[in-house]
């Protein structure tokens, strides 16, 4: 749209741009301008210097009303924060995350950013949370600004991320770009990886690569599980179908084998292979394999051939292990794998018989000793003391799950419940219940009894794996006869954790301290706790003495059990808010009340003049997961579906978001609805999230069929 070109990867040019503006304007290009001099009265003409050789999608330009906040890396590189007016105090936190950053990155790919400048530009409208183009990196203003007052640690973790994800991709991506679509994990897989390691190295208090298990790695494994995903390498064979691959295959699962891969070569082959990669295809393309021979060469490891099916075949795989045999002194043990499926449906009607060469680490509880080897079969046997408790994936760096024989998953109980293993293990074991549940591997019931062993629990990971546990089965079970018996265990889990960290922030309180104290009491006010829900009543009373760190859980809770009144408030502190980040916060609220006549006036607020373009998929796709909410939701975006298409439809990765939440209905009749209606009313560049929302679907339906009637007497007996 903006100049004919060859608009493919592969393709490569210098671009030198000119543009031709209003005189009391600014612009941003790629480069530094080269010269500014006026055109015509009222306007002038900037030129800027020359690009790199890069691809057409990198080339961008911003002209507008703008102010900046400016510093300058160790090695000289200018590096500025542009804003609308008045926000430029707002981008110091991000300026100085770019600097460091950037610092970082030169020394861990040892290639020097190529570019004399790094403009980093806030958007007040954008599609995507942000874009890597060469030197002149856009945002939204939720992922880029900071308010001291207002932000809470939680966006302060977030905009590093994105900051430290947008700064690799000048490396990877814009120095090394894939050859086509098909590679677009490398683009977006090793940003996704890259991000951890620099976020980790800027703020270690993070604890980031636990929050990547918890987050990134245990969103690939949810998708992934379906039948309707697809390979981290997949072909593109129309432009309608390239914005679909930019999901959690390509990002999560990329980063997830990426960390796999990593663990296996080591800290310093890994990085070496990196940097061969990197320097042999500078200003140039790459597919897959130019990455595994470099860290071939490297390592002197089979990288290629151990890779090959976790980016080229769907899915992965389920570890099971099983005693075979067991004496006094010894176990025999078989370990087995086979394609792991979160629908009952999908699982019983496979046929897939992908055999992964599996990064296997088997560690005993006790000496916390760690052995590690290649699961290159479909099974293998291996013996081990009978006194051990093993607990297979350690630090869950293998991208699989595991099954544990009922008599093993006995011995890692007591192991939970004292914490002798760390919290990723802990977690690992409750987020694999959860999913082989789902799929008719355990029952349901096992997965309640094993979380009494969480009882004593104390981290924030764990936790947040449990809530989204937890949150599942809330969806599935709303409106059966033991809903208020479900509330109650779950209520009765997240009262002591909340308790212990009330409302009040310490001074020695950590980052992961923070974001439990604001999940646990979301979670004890979500399912009805008296207490939290009248402090978090009387926080809103005045809600500009709320916490950061507490305006979403307080927000969150005081429109579950608001009314009127509070609807009202909700939508003037909304039309009065400024910053980006408190506007989110509060139109979220505006989702989560009970009372439909509420909700419906909330849904058509979505679609005013109040509501930023970029920002209502987002808003809407979060009502479907309230359970008062669901139904509306769907017959609203039925209503205005014309609207939706033409307004997200064409490339800009949003109809998806108003679809995936479908998965989270759980009967026939909505099943055929969403079919019906999708029959007669084309999705442009979402039939494959439609094609897995239905799977969802029919995996919720097939649950509760099974477990339904064992869950209520289950409650009815505790």
């Amino acid at each position: 749209r903006a100049f004919p070109s060859f608009d493919e990867p592969a393709h490569k040019a210098v671009f030198e741009i000119s543009l031709v503006i209003p005189e009391h304007l600014a612009a941003v290009s790629n480069t530094i301008p080269a010269e500014i001099i006026e055109h015509a009265p009222g306007y002038k003409l900037v030129r800027f210097e020359p690009t790199p050789k890069m691809s057409t999608y990198l080339a961008a330009f911003i002209v507008g009303d703008l102010e900046y906040v400016e510093a300058k890396t160790k090695d000289g590189v200018a590096v500025r924060v542009h804003t609308v007016p008045g926000k430029k105090q707002q981008g110091k936190f991000a300026l100085n995350c770019a600097v460091r950053c950037l610092e970082f990155y030169n020394r861990y790919f040892d290639i020097p950013y190529p570019l004399p400048s790094l403009d980093m530009i806030a958007l007040p409208d954008f599609s995507s949370a942000a874009m890597e183009n060469w030197g002149a990196v856009t945002y939204r203003e939720s992922a880029l600004l900071v308010d001291e007052d207002k932000t809470s640690a939680a966006t302060k973790e977030w905009i590093a991320i994105v900051i430290a994800h947008e700064l690799s991709h000048q490396w990877f991506g814009n120095l090394v770009t894939m050859e086509w679509w098909t590679h677009l994990w490398l683009n977006e897989g090793f940003a996704s990886y890259m991000e951890n390691l620099a976020t980790d190295k800027l703020f270690p208090e993070y604890r980031i690569w636990e929050q990547f298990v918890s987050d990134r790695f245990a969103a690939a494994l949810r998708l992934d599980a379906l039948n309707t995903t697809h390979p981290i390498e997949v072909e593109v064979r129309h432009p309608d179908e390239i914005s679909e691959i930019f999901d959690e295959v390509s990002y999560s699962k990329g980063s997830s084998v990426i960390r796999m891969l990593a663990a296996y070569l080591g800290e310093k082959d890994f990085r070496d292979g990196l940097r061969l990669y990197l320097k042999k295809h500078s200003y140039a393309n790459a597919s897959t394999i130019h990455l595994w021979q470099a860290f071939e060469k490297i390592s002197g490891k089979p990288v290629a051939k151990i890779m090959r099916n976790w980016t080229s075949k769907p899915g992965y795989p389920l570890v099971s292990l099983d005693i075979k045999k067991e004496t006094a002194k010894e176990l025999e043990l078989k370990i087995s794998q086979q394609r792991f499926y979160s629908s009952e449906a999908s699982r019983k009607a496979s046929r897939d018989h992908t055999i992964w060469q599996i990064p296997i680490s088997a560690m005993t509880v006790a000496k916390k000793e760690v052995n590690q080897y290649l699961l290159p079969d479909a099974q293998k046997v291996f013996k081990a003391y009978a006194a051990d408790r093993l607990k297979i994936n350690a630090n869950e760096t293998g991208f699989y799950r595991v099954s544990y024989g009922g008599a093993l998953l006995a011995k890692l109980s007591g192991a939970v419940a004292k914490k002798q293993l760390g919290p990723i293990d802990r977690l690992g074991i409750a987020r694999d219940l959860f999913a082989l549940a789902k799929t008719g591997l355990v029952p349901t019931v096992t997965v309640l009894q094993f979380l009494e062993n969480y009882r004593n629990e104390d981290d924030y990971i764990v936790w947040a794996e449990i809530a989204g546990g937890l949150g599942s089965l809330d969806a599935l079970l709303f409106g059966r006869p033991y809903y208020e018996e479900f509330r109650k265990l779950a209520r009765d889990l997240f009262m002591p954790i909340a308790l212990k960290l009330g409302w009040q922030a310490k001074p020695r309180d950590s980052h992961t301290a923070i974001l439990l104290r604001s999940l646990a009491l979301s979670q004890a006010g979500y399912y009805g706790d008296a207490e939290v829900i009248k402090q978090a009543q009387t926080m809103f009373q005045n809600p500009q003495r709320i916490p950061a760190d507490l305006r979403g859980t307080v927000y969150g809770i005081a429109a579950r059990n608001g009314g009127p009144a509070e609807h009202r408030k909700f939508i003037s502190l909304h039309q009065k808010e400024t910053l980006h980040e408190e506007r989110n916060r509060l139109a979220a609220a505006l989702t989560r009340f009970t009372d439909k006549s509420l909700l419906q006036k909330s849904l058509d607020y979505m679609l005013s003049k109040h509501i930023r373009a970029q920002d209502a998929p987002l808003v809407i796709a979060t009502s479907y997961y309230n359970n008062h909410c669901r139904e509306l939701t769907w017959k609203f975006v039925q209503k205005h579906w014309p609207y939706f298409v033409k307004r997200y439809g064409e490339g800009l990765k949003m109809l998806p978001r108003l679809i995936k939440p479908l998965e989270s209905f759980h009967d026939k009749a909505h099943f055929g609805q969403v079919k019906k209606f999708f029959k007669n009313h084309p999705a442009p560049g979402s039939e494959r999230t439609l094609r897995q929302a239905l799977e969802g679907l029919e995996a919720n339906m097939l649950w509760l069929k099974r477990d339904g009637k064992t869950m209520g007497e289950f409650f009815g007996r505790n």
